[in-house]
């Protein structure tokens, strides 16, 4: 339940000013969470999907600055068709079969063949465009779709109504559950509650509290995801989830179930990140409140690639990561050395785990700058 003294940091009308100072870092911080979220080798479909989405964003700016408009929703929904068509799907001969983009040309990592294990290919496999009145999969709740909306929460100069609009409509291409798309909307508005947050020094727990009570006004009916951001912003009941897992299941951890719904990964992700903040000695850095969040999920039977992906880029909205300038400095290193052969004349960058982790660094913050060309031209 929210505070009556929890700041307004998601306003109706008024939203993230792309031409501050920390503007740069908020939306580097955010695209590099995806990569710090996991250790795995290649970029997941969460990710992946999380970049189509960039892309589709950039692509509303790129036409917004040349003074012509495009439907944000269609934007999105052909960029999930060129994952999908990527990733094997055969779509319907009355189907869109768009071409490959920049997207494709220009980050070989974020686009190659991967895996696909939620609802986002089966219902694109469809052809068909999912909407909040005719869904392709109704009952379609699975949590890669909590990445893939993180984007609209950084997206500037738009308060939450317009921001809940884009999220719903961006998340109903695929899933048609009422609670995957609130969840969704709440992945994409803890963001940018988060990031408000880092303007005027409010706690992430005043984020979450903001986020519920966004969701509260949404008349999508999910009673479950509602539930679980309550639970989110009481302490007693997020430490018992993270913490008590040898006793009895309290109420969180029974709304929890296993956590493969978005609303569940949701919940887990941020329970988390809230318990990093309160953790003693933590230096209020994203990357030591993102390790610790991610060592309160290790070993949960719930947690999944989705709710870590939740808990490290909230971390990465409120306080950013330090290494980010870093990281884009080792990007352009990385890309150098691709460009260098070894003697027998094979290039074997990017070949082993690391080199492709590293180049999944790069690309993501690569887009990064992308957006930031597109989305904060003037500042």
């Amino acid at each position: 339940m929210t505070s009556p003294r929890t700041p307004e940091l998601l306003a109706r009308d008024r939203g993230l000013d792309a031409a501050s100072s920390w503007y740069p870092s908020l939306v580097r911080s955010v695209f590099l969470a995806q990569w710090r979220a996991t250790a795995a080798e290649r970029p997941g479909e969460a990710t992946q999907l999380f970049a189509r989405t960039a892309g589709a964003l950039n692509e509303v700016a790129h036409w917004a600055n040349d003074g012509q408009a495009a439907d944000p929703t269609a934007c999105a929904w052909l960029a999930y068709l060129r994952w999908a068509v990527r990733n094997g799907a055969k779509l319907p001969g009355d189907a869109p079969h768009p071409p490959a983009d920049d997207l494709d040309r220009d980050y070989p990592f974020l686009t190659a063949p991967g895996e696909h294990a939620g609802d986002s290919f089966t219902a694109l496999s469809t052809g068909r465009l999912g909407e909040v009145t005719r869904p392709v999969l109704p009952l379609a709740d699975s949590a890669e779709i909590l990445a893939r909306t993180l984007p609209y929460g950084l997206v500037p100069n738009i308060g939450w109504k317009s921001l809940v609009a884009l999220a719903v409509d961006s998340a109903a291409i695929t899933h048609g559950s009422a609670e995957a798309q609130t969840a969704a909307v709440g992945a994409a508005l803890a963001v940018h509650a988060a990031a408000r947050a880092r303007d005027s020094g409010a706690s992430l727990q005043d984020a979450v509290e903001e986020t519920g009570r966004v969701v509260a006004l949404m008349t999508r009916p999910a009673p479950l995801t509602r539930e679980l951001l309550d639970l989110c912003a009481e302490r007693s009941a997020r430490d018992s989830l993270l913490v008590g897992m040898t006793e009895p299941a309290g109420a969180f951890a029974r709304a929890v179930g296993d956590g493969t719904a978005a609303s569940s990964a949701l919940a887990l992700g941020l329970a988390a990140a809230l318990g990093a903040e309160d953790a003693p000695h933590a230096d209020g850095a994203g990357g030591d409140v993102a390790q610790r969040a991610l060592a309160l999920l290790s070993g949960h039977p719930a947690a999944n690639d989705a709710a870590r992906t939740v808990a490290v880029s909230v971390a990465a909205a409120r306080w950013g990561f330090g290494d980010d300038g870093m990281a884009r400095q080792a990007a352009v290193t990385e890309e150098n050395n691709r460009a260098r052969k070894t003697d027998s004349g094979t290039d074997t960058s990017g070949t082993d785990s690391s080199g492709t982790r590293a180049a999944t660094r790069r690309e993501l913050l690569a887009l990064a700058d992308r957006w930031l060309t597109l989305w904060r031209p003037h500042a």
